[in-house]
């Protein structure tokens, strides 16, 4: 996430509303990158539902 948003202050309490850099297309960026780099497949309401940092996590978690 710190390298698709281009920043140091990413953290668990990071979300789409307190973090500037998280905008539509970096959010696309996160998920393109996440299927990537960890050989994934996520969803469309998947990556919708990805608004938050703790949520990344729990979608993580059902993918591996």
């Amino acid at each position: 996430m710190r390298e698709v948003f281009g920043t140091e202050e990413v953290t668990t309490a990071s979300s789409q509303k307190n973090c500037e850099q998280w905008d539509s297309l970096r959010h696309l960026t996160l998920a393109s990158e996440l299927e990537d780099s960890l050989n994934i497949e996520l969803e469309p309401e998947e990556i919708a539902e990805m608004t938050d940092f703790s949520k990344v996590i729990e979608m993580l978690k059902t993918k591996l």
